[in-house]
């Protein structure tokens, strides 16, 4: 049998092959030649194709013909069994078994193409012989739909280790009896991985996630921000660095993720935390679209910086570097409150010792519930006690104990040994505290967001807090105004090192521009307000030509030709006339965007809905320089929030029982964790946008009013925007 009927005949015995294009190569031809030839064109030859002279039959049959290739060494790919080598027309191809297509079978091909054809080919979805239940198919939201299922062990070997991770169990739970017992009874052909493997599935799911997230950071438009903070593990005794990266995609939408969870070793000094940090941005590819590193306020991170500086090229960043380091605000606020605590805390000393008395033991703890309920306090919180290194513990203790006022009081009648009982003086001075504190608490929790833009949002926030400073300054309470006088001077501290760079981005929100920086220079007092908002203007110019140059400089590359024809002297002059027209052509350029954006009308600051990502996306085509600028500076994050709740995830990881984890584990966990939790956070609200849109669908075409329905449909797109951007 020659290779032609070879071909035909195992194309007739496989099943998988439809009925239709088995041929029937193997019938005899009446000419004088081998009539076998013809009926392997294509595979859906005919007998009857062999008629004729011999001569012609052979030829048309050698023309097309397929032979199956013997395989030398065994091919090692789990994608082989799917495909058969044959060489046709004298090239080497991998035919499907399914579809009979072909593809590139060289080595030199590879299998991702082969692979990507395997889980799209519709023919290997009918005829799979796996068996399918009918049974819910899981959705992140909304009521289940049933489908014909298969039973996958491979993704439910991705699921167990996604639980895992997002969950935070430990790794030997899928050595525990009890866990092997209820998989089985879920599915019994699912053999459950032992602890080993279940961490070798955990490795590869980080590189199949990293690979993803390192093609989004490789395609993104805009540079990316870093925030970065310290933890030691306690159970450990070994120190990591968080590093989160945050920037707007091309769809702009703010994302944040986690880049590493680095272990470093002691001592942590500033030059091996610089290396660190800069090891991490070399292996992102960020060390040439990094716009700004937040990190808290200490001289360890300031000389971090000076060292990083010397790694980093300057040309790749905002304004040569000057922009790279920004304190964070949570930090920052957290000192100056600090400061203003240590004058005051002599006044709320008898509201601390009776917080630490009544929770001392348990049948106090009970006392004192008893008798709030006898009172009948509205409140059912318990008694806080404040903690000497954040300050917002101080003022959860005050405004929990205030409630309790009256029973504080009718204890002491009870409990001879209560003697720290605060008088009405305590409690109106105590309540002065909470009203003060109450501005630096919204502040702060305004500022931590990470799900929205607070670069722009920071500078009419500590404007404020500088008027309302001023104004305690002048309190005719002496404890009052002293707190205040030691918080601005803190505050003074630390304004003109941070003032500068948040105030291009509250100029490039178009509820504020530069009516924001005239509004508070007159509040300060300043006699020309026109000489602040100038400086802030050359800033913002400043930043336009040095997108702009560098923008030519990737587009031109090597666009420029050489002239051997022209004189030294002559490509002087050319040059020297080429540069000073180009430096009229882009003063005129940055003006005349800059301005026109700057003299339209501002935006009604208090549109509940308005979407500043949103609004730059759509007036791009306008402001395509500053929208790059808005691109950039909004994602910069003015708090370092984002990294610091990496280590409540790494304290629950790292906990007495796993503190025996390998650093390595660890990150690779802790970053995979935080990939999947993005990503079910999208699911969940796509589906959420899904079934919202589908609910005022119903609602527009159903037999309601006109009204009723332009109503629906306005609150269907209002909760659509709401959902869109929901934090979490």
């Amino acid at each position: 049998m020659d290779g032609a009927t070879e071909n035909c005949a195992l194309n007739a015995n496989d099943p998988t092959v439809p009925s239709n294009q088995n041929g029937n190569g193997n019938g005899n031809g009446n000419g004088n030649g081998n009539g076998n030839g013809n009926g392997n064109v294509n595979g859906n030859g005919s007998g009857n194709d062999g008629n004729g002279s011999g001569n012609d039959a052979n030829g048309s049959g050698n023309e097309n013909v397929e032979i199956i290739l013997a395989e030398d060494r065994k091919l090692t790919s789990d994608v082989w069994p799917h495909f058969v080598r044959v060489k046709f027309n004298g090239e080497i191809k991998a035919k499907c078994k399914y579809c009979r297509k072909r593809l590139g079978g060289d080595t030199s091909n590879g299998t991702s193409h082969l692979r990507n054809h395997y889980k799209t080919c519709t023919q290997r979805k009918i005829h799979d012989g796996r068996q399918r239940v009918l049974g819910p198919d899981y959705k992140p939201t909304g009521k289940p739909l049933l489908s014909a299922t298969q039973f996958n062990s491979d993704v439910s070997r991705k699921e167990l280790c996604s639980m895992i991770m997002v969950h935070e169990y430990p790794l030997n739970i899928v050595e525990h009896v009890g866990f092997k017992r209820f998989c089985c009874s879920l599915q019994p052909q699912f053999t459950v991985a032992c602890r080993n493997t279940v961490k070798r599935d955990i490795f590869a799911l980080y590189g199949a996630e990293m690979a993803k997230l390192q093609k989004v950071l490789d395609g993104n438009i805009g540079r990316v921000a870093v925030t970065t903070d310290m933890w030691t593990a306690t159970n450990q005794k070994m120190g990591y660095m968080a590093v989160t990266g945050h920037f707007i995609d091309n769809s702009w939408k703010l994302k944040n993720m986690m880049l590493s969870f680095i272990y470093v070793p002691a001592p942590h000094t500033s030059k091996r935390l610089g290396d660190r940090l800069f090891k991490c941005l070399l292996g992102w590819n960020l060390d040439r679209k990094l716009s700004s590193i937040t990190l808290d306020n200490c001289t360890t991170n300031d000389a971090m910086i000076t060292h990083m500086k010397t790694k980093l090229a300057s040309d790749d960043l905002l304004l040569d570097g000057v922009l790279v380091q920004m304190r964070c605000s949570a930090h920052v606020l957290n000192l100056i409150v600090k400061e203003g605590l240590e004058v005051i805390k002599d006044g709320i000393e008898l509201v601390r010792d009776s917080v630490v008395y009544w929770k001392s033991t348990p049948k106090r703890v009970q006392t004192f519930f008893e008798t709030a309920k006898q009172l009948k306090v509205p409140c059912e919180k318990q008694l806080v006690l404040d903690c000497p290194t954040r300050w917002n513990s101080t003022y959860d203790m005050l405004s929990t104990a205030i409630v309790y006022r009256d029973v504080f009081s009718r204890l002491r009648q009870w409990d001879s040994q209560y003697t720290t009982v605060p008088t009405s003086m305590h409690w109106e001075f105590a309540a002065m505290v909470i009203d003060k504190l109450e501005i630096f608490s919204e502040i702060t929790k305004l500022f931590s967001g990470s799900k929205y833009p607070t670069a722009n949002l920071f500078f009419p926030k500590v404007c404020d807090l500088r008027l309302k400073l001023l104004e305690w300054c002048a309190d005719t309470n002496s404890l009052i105004s002293a707190m205040a006088e030691s918080m601005w001077e803190k505050f003074s501290k630390y304004w003109d090192d941070i003032h500068l760079v948040l105030a291009v981005s509250v100029v490039l929100d178009p509820r504020y521009k530069l009516h924001v920086i005239e509004y508070y220079a007159a509040k300060f007092g300043s006699t020309n307000t026109d000489l602040v908002a100038d400086k802030i203007k050359q800033c913002i110019c400043g930043l336009v030509l040095d997108y702009q140059t560098k923008s030519e400089r990737n587009n031109s590359g090597s666009s420029t030709a050489y002239d051997s024809s022209s004189t030294p002297a002559n490509d002087d002059l050319d040059f020297e006339l080429f540069v000073s027209r180009r430096k009229k052509s882009k003063a005129t350029l940055v003006h005349t965007e800059l301005d026109h954006y700057l003299l339209e009308e501002l935006i009604p600051k208090r549109s509940p809905d308005f979407d500043i990502l949103m609004w730059w996306k759509l007036n791009g085509l306008k402001y395509p320089t500053l929208q790059a600028i808005a691109r950039d500076f909004l994602a910069i994050p003015i708090t370092s929030v984002a990294s610091e709740s990496a280590f409540s995830s790494g304290g629950r990881l790292i906990d007495p029982h796993r503190s025996r984890l390998h650093y390595d584990t660890i990150e690779a966990m802790m970053c995979t964790r935080s990939w999947i939790m993005e990503e079910m956070q999208q699911e969940s609200s796509k589906a959420a946008v899904e079934a919202m849109e589908g609910v005022f669908s119903a609602l527009a075409i159903s037999d309601s009013s006109t009204e009723d329905q332009d109503e629906a449909v306005q609150g269907g797109l209002v909760m659509r925007k709401h959902l869109i951007s929901l934090d979490d």
